[in-house]
């Protein structure tokens, strides 16, 4: 990341912070396509269609005009889409900083010399060492293709991650994980599936997401919360439509990442500040109706926002340097 894209960063924070200036962050669900099967998700069983690279442009405009400071490209698989540098170098020229989430199955060097131009941080998904993840991912060899694209983009010049998603088969592996691919990465995140666990989580995988933190990208209170939260007993924390919101790959705007059942308008036909000034009262009940998450892109965000700008900064130069 680019000393002006951390200046982004930390200065999105404080006017969002102090300034109340929303949204902060949006995801941008490119596609439902996808090369996994993951055990958990049901996006690749989709046929949803997807926009065209001119509209697809036109929604990235969009969103930046919402005032975001960070995109998620994600998917699905984005980089099924042929396009998707056209879309993050668009979005890197409006000023806001890219970030973008792949399974790490295609592996191509031209490619990941490309996005290096346009990215900020590549996160890619691997949820334990290489028998559990093949096993949660549904691709037989899926961990080693995986690292092997950590390691391309990290030799492009691209910052990396990776995020592990916590089910029943490996939720008291983050430490096995971590020390498998801890020469690979450059920071981690964890969040638990949604919806969550049903036999719950260990005070030892709490302990090692503590003792890791150098390199996780969360909040310590996310941390703290989490056990709480997969047991039953946290209270929901919803900000969407306020500090995030979601995009599917119709241009349809989203509450958040987590529910793609409730649609608020589309940045094809309007901005997304009308799209607000417009919400259905139905709309709202149905946010408030929802029983809430724990995700990364969404309580992770919150809880983000609320420490120091101090401890913000210093996470994101330790991630991003």
């Amino acid at each position: 990341m680019s000393l002006l894209s951390k200046l982004r960063m930390v200065n999105g924070f404080i006017m969002t912070k102090y300034f109340n200036r929303t949204p902060f962050y949006a995801t941008y669900n490119v596609t439902f396509r996808c090369n996994s099967r993951c055990v958990y998700c049901d996006y690749w069983k989709s046929d949803s269609p997807e926009l065209n690279t001119e509209n697809a442009l036109k929604v990235v405009d969009r969103m930046s005009e919402s005032g975001i400071s960070m995109l998620a490209i994600s998917g699905g698989e984005p980089l099924l889409r042929n396009d998707l540098n056209q879309l993050l170098k668009r979005a890197r020229d409006l000023g806001v900083i890219n970030t973008l989430n792949t399974s790490g199955l295609i592996i191509k060097e031209q490619l990941a010399f490309e996005l290096a131009k346009y990215v900020d941080a590549i996160t890619i998904s691997i949820d334990g060492p290489p028998e559990v993840h093949d096993k949660q991912r549904g691709i037989k060899g899926a961990f080693e293709r995986s690292v092997r694209a950590l390691a391309l983009y990290k030799s492009a010049g691209i910052r990396v991650g990776i995020n592990m998603v916590l089910t029943d088969l490996n939720k008291d592996l983050v430490m096995e994980t971590y020390n498998l691919l801890e020469d690979y990465i450059d920071f981690m995140t964890v969040q638990p599936v949604n919806p969550p666990l049903k036999n719950g989580i260990s005070e030892k995988t709490i302990s090692d997401l503590h003792s890791i933190k150098g390199k996780l990208f969360l909040p310590e209170s996310y941390i703290e919360y989490m056990k709480e939260y997969i047991n039953g007993g946290f209270n929901k924390i919803c900000d969407a439509l306020k500090l995030y919101y979601a995009v599917d790959p119709l241009g349809n705007v989203l509450a958040c990442a987590a529910r793609h059942d409730i649609i608020v308008g589309n940045l094809l036909h309007d901005s997304y500040k009308q799209i607000i000034g417009n919400i259905s009262k139905t709309s709202m009940e149905e946010i408030d109706k929802c029983t809430g998450c724990y995700l990364v892109c969404t309580v992770g965000v919150n809880m983000q926002l609320k420490q120091s700008v101090l401890n913000s900064a210093v996470q994101v130069i330790r991630a991003y340097k």
